[in-house]
């Protein structure tokens, strides 16, 4: 099942933010196994969706002959792939300041039991994930984050420090209630004759980030433009979108910033044309969500599309893992896609910690951890992620590639010169799964029914 739409004392919390990056990087550079350099890429790993013994669970090629199989083809260079990531959600703030570990498996590049994430997008401002709403401050001059913004910005350095490759995309869900109708932080309509003033906040609330130490990389406009919901949230018509796509644009590109278009699901692909075409050359990105429509809406989008949100709600892992791979892998990366970041990084056993005035927004949304004290469990969207994160690093380039019957796959060349290519077996039998390379003996691996499995071999 999938979710519907819903979706000076600065001086001093600069300095701290300082040491704890120092602390977290002397902790993670102590041995050289933690660097990415210095762990060996190549293998094979299978995930189960019911062993739990079978998950990121390396395991021996086999000289068996293949019952399904990939054929890749390297000579078929496609898009450069970002890498994967997720939310830092006020609830996933929350959740990750006190499980110890959650950091780790989420990030930790050489991690054999983790997620190995490269991208966290960044909320601006409360969300449906948040137990309050907030904004940050604006005086026409200055951004000033709130409480909720400082403790986010203190959890994604110590990421940096921890994951060398991070890089963050920042996306508002509103506007300051003065630059909207209603005044409201819940619903309503971006004012027109707030555009300037917000497009200046948006460009000062970049620099305030980076000059905390968050590798920014890229800003979309706000989440999910067409949708105002009693939960933070604010709607945006296509001209107005495409304005501050031309205010915004050229003042990122001098910082070496992206702008992404639009922020909201497949079904909206109209709204992506449209904007792009009234802002030529300013987009770098098509962001796009999972909850209505269809993965092949991103094909031939004038920018490259990346997913930037998906989640999954009450889907047994089994559903979970065949959808996921079908869509958002098979599906998302042959229309395209660059990229794949899920919704919440953390979330309680409740699914939450949430606003409880608020009846909108999810309650049932899964994290990639479900935290529960310290004790961090990962759900299945964590697999899908850590199993694609083995095949592809960020920069790596998707090649075509051919699976026989019932198996979803994608594939990748990656800089160090191995080929990755990540698969599901969708057969309803086990058996054995082919990696067929031109020029190169075949990779086979057992994989049971309903499995995921990552190939990743020397050139």
């Amino acid at each position: 099942m999938r979710l519907v739409p819903r979706h000076p004392r600065w001086l001093l919390v600069v300095g701290v933010l300082v040491v704890l990056a120092a602390v977290v990087g002397a902790l993670t550079t102590s041995e050289d196994t933690t660097r990415p350099g210095a762990v060996d890429r190549t293998g094979t790993w299978v995930s189960s969706p019911t062993d739990p013994g079978r998950r990121l669970l390396e395991v021996s090629r086999s000289s068996e002959p293949a019952t399904a199989s990939v054929r890749v083809n390297p000579a078929d260079l496609r898009q450069t792939w970002r890498g994967t990531g997720a939310a830092m959600t006020d609830s996933s703030v929350q959740m990750l300041s006190t499980a110890s570990d959650g950091v780790r498996r989420l990030f930790d590049p050489a991690a054999v039991d983790g997620a190995r994430l490269s991208w966290i997008r960044l909320p601006l401002t409360a969300t449906d994930m948040s137990p309050q709403p907030w904004t940050w401050g604006w005086d026409g001059a200055h951004a000033t984050p709130s409480p909720q913004a400082e403790r986010a910005a203190a959890i994604v350095v110590r990421v940096a420090a921890l994951q060398p490759q991070l890089r963050v995309v920042a996306t508002p869900w509103t506007a300051p209630t003065w630059m909207k109708q209603p005044p409201e932080v819940r619903g309503g309509a971006l004012r027109d004759d707030a555009l300037d003033q917000y497009a200046a906040m948006l460009v000062a609330q970049a620099d305030e980030l980076r000059t905390r130490g968050v590798p920014l990389r890229a800003l979309t406009p706000g989440n999910e433009p067409g949708r105002s919901a009693d939960y933070p949230s604010m709607t945006m018509t296509a001209s107005q979108q495409a304005q501050l796509g031309r205010l915004l644009g050229p003042k990122l590109h001098g910082r070496g910033l992206e702008l992404w278009a639009v922020d909201h699901n497949w079904a909206d692909r109209a709204v992506y044309d449209e904007v792009l075409a009234a802002a030529p050359g300013v987009f770098d990105a098509a962001a796009f969500h999972c909850y209505a429509g269809t993965p092949d809406q991103m094909a031939g989008v004038a920018v490259p599309p990346i997913v930037t949100e998906c989640t999954g709600t009450t889907s047994s892992w089994s559903e979970a893992f065949a959808w996921d791979m079908q869509h958002l892998v098979g599906e998302g990366i042959a229309s395209g896609s660059t990229g794949l970041m899920t919704w919440n990084l953390a979330v309680d056993p409740h699914g939450g910690p949430r606003d409880a005035t608020s009846a909108a927004g999810c309650s049932s949304c899964r994290g990639l951890l479900t935290v529960d004290g310290s004790r961090a469990e990962p759900g299945p969207e964590f697999y899908v992620l850590a199993q694609l994160a083995r095949a592809a690093d960020p920069g790596a380039r998707v090649v075509g590639s051919r699976a026989s019957a019932g198996v979803s796959a994608a594939a990748f060349t990656n800089g160090d010169g191995t080929v990755g290519v990540v698969a599901y077996n969708g057969t309803g039998k086990d058996g054995v799964l082919s990696v067929a390379v031109p020029g190169r003996r075949d990779l086979r691996a057992r994989v049971r029914a309903g499995e995921l499995m990552t190939v990743r071999a020397a050139g």
